[in-house]
């Protein structure tokens, strides 16, 4: 018997079902026709850092979007291990609905080793909640999901406000905390955000994120405090290059007093013109 929480709003409900049976979302996670990439990813990471707890710390992962994950029907979760050496090991998951891969992601786990490099980051920018402005959630215009997420923006724009900047500067938590976020909580989170490039838009058009690619800076059981469920992370992200109907984007993610947790890169394609 495992433990719920008994809230479809709360993403644990979910993430706690993962290696005990099929997981159905609630249609609220949903994005136009699909769940939102994040959650999909969630889930299977939440099966990688079960099979792989005696692998180290997760490093990296790479996430492919392959097609879409309906919501109100259930799918499965899955996960083998690629390789395990004495530092890295490499494992595989993927998410499956009606015989068709939804979500595949690779992770890498890696364990400490002495070295004598040591280089740090550029700090991040310490932003205060009660400074930014909230990305509401409008029903039939904004995604589902977007409910389930407090979204702050300091800097950058709202999606299709054809704005003249190439960056988001902003903070970001579930409506409904979970019990302390982990690295599943994480992923799901950075993947919320409306992606960058839509704030350069003009009028509403679909955009979808093709691969991603997120690295572990400061794995989170290596803080000084478990990260609560109800703190903000700050969220950084720049377009670095869009043309051709694709976008390169970039994003640093820290916790709330400045602590560099990961960087993301997505490929984003856009469909602006149709």
């Amino acid at each position: 018997m495992f433990v719920m929480t008994d809230s479809l709003n709360n993403i644990d409900f979910y993430l706690d079902q993962v290696g005990q049976q099929d997981v159905t979302l609630d249609s609220t996670w949903g994005q136009g026709r699909t769940t939102f990439g994040g959650m999909s990813a969630a889930l299977i990471l939440k099966q990688l850092n079960d099979q792989a707890a005696d692998a180290g710390l997760l490093r990296s992962v790479n996430i492919a979007f392959c097609g879409p994950l309906f919501t109100d029907q259930s799918c499965s979760v899955s996960s083998q291990m690629i390789r395990g050496g004495k530092s890295i090991t490499h494992l595989q998951g993927q998410i499956v609905q009606d015989g068709q891969v939804a979500t595949l992601v690779n992770a890498c786990y890696g364990r400490e080793r002495s070295s004598d490099v040591h280089v740090g980051h550029q700090p991040v920018n310490i932003l205060k909640p009660e400074e930014g402005q909230k990305l509401p959630f409008l029903k039939g215009i904004t995604p589902e999901f977007v409910r389930h997420i407090d979204f702050i923006y300091h800097d950058g724009q709202f999606p299709f406000t054809n704005s003249k900047v190439n960056h988001i500067h902003g903070m970001m938590r579930f409506s409904d905390h979970p019990r302390e976020i982990r690295e599943e909580h994480l992923i799901a989170l950075i993947d919320a955000w409306p992606p960058t490039v839509l704030q350069k838009l003009k009028t509403p058009a679909p955009c979808a994120s093709v691969t991603w690619n997120l690295e572990l800076v400061t794995p989170i059981s290596q803080l000084d405090k478990p990260i609560s469920g109800d703190d903000y992370l700050i969220y950084e992200a720049e377009i670095r290059q869009a043309h051709d109907g694709y976008a390169h984007t970039e994003a640093r993610i820290a916790t709330q007093n400045g602590v560099l947790l990961a960087l993301s890169r997505q490929l984003i394609a856009i469909y602006d013109k149709r």
